[in-house]
């Protein structure tokens, strides 16, 4: 949370206390443009564990410099910083003296103390060159810990401006068919004449030595194009980057060529000996960012008053797996705040409980078994919106039984699952310590038996799980501003989060945990999936014979220390993952892209996240909060924002399918749900709970469908498994839903409630106003009012219940069911 004013404007209770009297003007000369404030943020605890930011406390006679500038999202450029310093637990009295690193300690401030008091106290500090503060511990003798807290900074200059030109940048993951942990990211920044652009590329963990590396096109994302700039044979400039003179390639033109990489339909991919055709790939979109951040506007106010049924309706659309009327009328009636209390206050329905008491009645239990469990709770649970965040939070912390190593391991996913709605109204830190933590995940990316370095036999730590908690569950590739756009570097380019040697740092931090409730001994260790299959129901447990022993190097050049357990290695790791400032807009992001709209603004984004930041009671991570926050924010519920182009987002095919069986009243009198394989592309939805093909999930956040929207800068996640095939499938399967009154499963069965339509059916503008309810969010345009009108007047000749189903099956199969708004 940044604003930019000035000090006397924001009347910040600072004291000043200095030994000389330089200090006092030269930070007024750094006021301008302007004081920045930043959430509240720990940056260095003396009482921690040792490193750059934290133990060993301070010993009386010796200096300790901190980089503040750069930490706790302050510019890297700040000039001056404003903090909050506690001193805790002095051996004996003294003083700290604060200056910066590089000039000399009378221009310092000055906090007092005496023996065993506590005393904070707020200072406005200068940094040096480097960011650097030092701090002085005046003492006769013994320590005092000290905890720095920043709360804002000075820039005392505007960085300089990006180079002209627009930005396209590329993430560069697995190609289709690859195995491998390989990634990277490209960038185009196009000449403001469009004659050339300037390329940079990076990329780690690939499996085999690079080949070849080449930009191609025009080309649709899942197609292939000719190569329009070889890298291989382009001279690299002194920087590192290339130089890409557009000229004709085969019947490409340089306007074409430009046309192509504005369009999204230009992409480069990296060859190696093992993938000759690729082994990672990814097309260009125009990205937005800035060297500055400046914080969004709020938005107006809401309408007051009840919402009216659209309002639950829409609301309703985005916190469950699909609104019924008599959900709808419980929205009107207590409005949307008692409603979230309500759900939030619902019991948790276990899937392991499910797949016990299945067992329990002598019936095998499967993979699909989960799944049974899954579509039971979605369809029918009264938790709605805690299985739906936690159906959001598994495409964002991914696990897969499309995976060997987790095939038919019904415990596995169930197991998972409960996990994910047991934190899905909890704190994010939590959440990634019992993902972390998780047989199930430790099994699918491979921390589960993870084991130390062996310098005899060349073994080193596995790397899956490390680059994977950092790219796709908290912080991602690049920094972030607090609204979610990219921090851009002096030359305009972004700024990457980590390298591979933090990634090697946390492979290491993460070894020596495997299967839990079971003697910690290389038995336990080494088990395999059968031996410990009981062990899916409890968390992995430390092995600490099995654990590294050296430094680890973490985000922000965070050391941790030799000789730590895998349990303290562990906290300060995920510790350092959980207080990145790119988590809460990381985050915030992904769970409005899941819940309301694919392409949220930047101040969405920035409310979102400074709740994330601060909950209001000063806690960080609060995911209630969170999920509150977004459905209650003014881009979820306005209805001005309904005729934006950018808004709205397509329904994933799941959500299309739990929509209808709840609208039709959906009920098992057995209690059974057996729908299985529903990942099929022609005769299912093309998706499945728990069965995504990779760990980026079935789509990615950031898949832009060539053309026009990828030349809006716009994303549309659900369009990457929207193929020809998928389109059609999952329409014949949700049309036949809607026709069929018993969904035959087997033994068991579904049936559907149609009773209020069929009250209502011969009444054609009354059915079609109810179904628009519960199926577009009383959103459904005129013509296509219209349309179902007419129809419903020409077919009298149909039984009642043959007019509710045909006008379902229209609505269900269109285009405006297909898109959430």
């Amino acid at each position: 949370m940044r604003s930019r004013r000035g000090v006397r404007g924001r009347g910040l209770a600072i004291s000043i206390l200095t030994v000389g009297t330089v200090l006092v003007p030269a930070l007024c000369a750094a006021q301008s443009p302007g004081f920045y404030t930043v959430t509240p943020c720990r940056a260095v605890d003396t009482r921690g564990a040792a490193g750059p930011f934290g133990g060993p406390a301070l010993q009386a006679g010796t200096t300790r410099t901190l980089a503040l500038a750069g930490a706790c999202g302050t510019s890297a450029s700040a000039s001056a910083v404003a903090v909050n310093v506690t001193v805790s637990a002095p051996t004996t009295g003294g003083s700290l003296t604060i200056w910066p690193g590089d000039t000399s300690p009378t221009l310092a401030t000055v906090i007092s103390y005496s023996a065993g008091q506590t005393r904070a106290n707020n200072a406005l500090v200068k940094t040096n060159a480097s960011g650097g503060v030092s701090i002085l511990c005046v003492q006769a003798s013994g320590s005092v810990h000290v905890i720095v807290d920043v709360v804002g900074y000075f820039l005392s200059a505007a960085p300089p401006p990006p180079p002209p030109g627009s930005l396209y940048a590329a993430n560069l993951l697995p190609e289709t068919g690859t195995v491998t942990t390989g990634s990277g990211s490209a960038t185009v920044r196009l000449a403001p004449d469009e004659r050339s652009g300037t390329v940079r590329f990076s990329f780690t963990a690939l499996t085999a030595p690079v080949s070849g590396a080449h930009i191609h096109g025009p080309a649709d994302p899942g197609t292939n194009g000719p190569i329009l700039f070889d890298l291989d044979s382009a001279p690299p400039n002194p920087d590192g980057s290339f130089t890409w003179s557009f000229v004709p390639v085969g019947t490409a033109t340089p306007a074409s060529i430009v046309a192509a990489l504005k369009a999204g339909r230009l992409y480069l991919n990296v060859h190696t000996s093992r993938y000759p055709s690729g082994e990672i790939r990814g097309h260009f979109g125009l990205v937005t960012g800035s060297t500055r951040f400046t914080p969004p506007p709020p938005p107006p106010p809401l309408p007051g008053g009840p919402p009216t049924a659209v309002d639950a309706a829409r609301f309703l659309t985005q916190a469950t797996f699909g609104p019924t009327l008599p959900e709808i009328a419980r929205v009107q009636a207590t409005g949307f705040d008692a409603w979230l209390n309500a759900q939030f206050a619902a019991p948790l329905t276990s899937h392991l409980s499910f797949l016990d008491a299945v067992k329990g009645s002598g019936e095998n239990v499967t993979d699909d078994t989960t799944m049974e469990s899954i579509w039971k709770q979605a369809i029918s649970g009264g938790d709605q919106l805690r299985q739906r965040v936690a159906l959001g939070l598994s495409e964002i912390l991914v696990l897969s039984d499309a995976s060997a190593s987790l095939e038919n391991e019904p415990y596995a996913l169930s197991g998972y699952m409960d996990v994910l709605a047991r934190d899905a109204f909890g704190n994010y830190r939590t959440l990634l310590e019992d993902v972390t933590l998780s047989p199930a995940m430790g099994t699918y990316l491979n921390m589960l038996g993870n084991d130390k370095e062996n310098p005899e036999t060349g073994q080193i730590p596995n790397e899956n799980y490390a680059r994977e908690i950092l790219q796709l569950f908290s912080i991602g590739l690049q920094k972030l501003h607090p609204d979610g756009s990219l921090v851009l570097d002096e030359r305009g380019l972004p700024i990457p989060t980590y390298n591979q040697d933090v990634v090697v740092g946390f492979a290491h931090a993460l070894t020596g945990w495997s299967w839990g409730g079971v003697l910690a001994d290389d038995t336990g260790f080494y088990a395999s999936m059968d031996v410990a299959a009981p062990s899916w129901r409890v968390p992995m447990q430390p092995y600490p014979d099995h654990h590294s022993a050296g430094t680890k190097l973490l985000l922000d050049s965070v050391v941790q220390p030799g000789g730590g357990s895998p349990a303290d290695d562990l906290r300060v790791a995920l510790d350092n993952v959980f207080n990145h400032p790119n988590v809460g807009p990381f985050v915030a992001r992904r769970l409005i892209q899941r819940l309301v709209t694919s392409n949220p603004s930047r101040g969405f984004v920035y409310r979102v996240a400074r709740v994330f930041a601060n909950n209001g009671s000063g806690a960080r991570g609060d995911l209630k909060a969170v999920v509150r926050s977004i459905l209650l924010d003014w881009e979820a519920r306005s209805a001005d924002v309904l005729t934006q182009q950018a808004y709205g987002k397509q329904r994933e095919p799941i959500l299309r399918f739990t929509n209808v069986l709840r609208a039709k009243g959906a009920y098992s009198p057995t209690g059974r749900w057996r729908i299985p394989g529903l990942e099929d592309q022609v005769f299912g939805l093309g998706q499945n709970p728990l069965r995504a093909p990779s760990v980026f999930n079935f789509f990615v956040p950031d898949h832009a469908p060539a053309g026009t929207l990828s030349q809006n800068g716009l994303v549309a996640p659900e369009f990457q498994i929207t193929s020809e095939a998928q389109a059609i499938g999952s329409a014949n399967f949700i049309g036949g839903v809607c026709d069929d009154g018993d969904f035959n499963l087997g033994n068991d069965h579904v049936f559907f409630d149609l009773s209020p339509y069929l009250a209502v059916q011969a009444d054609p503008v009354a059915l079609v106003g109810q179904l628009d309810q519960v199926l577009t969010s009383g959103g459904m345009s005129a013509p296509m009012k219209s349309v179902l009108v007419q129809m419903l007047n020409e077919t009298t000749s149909l039984s009642p219940e043959d007019r509710v189903k045909a006008a379902l099956r229209v609505i269900a199969t269109s285009p405006e069911f297909a898109i959430q708004k």
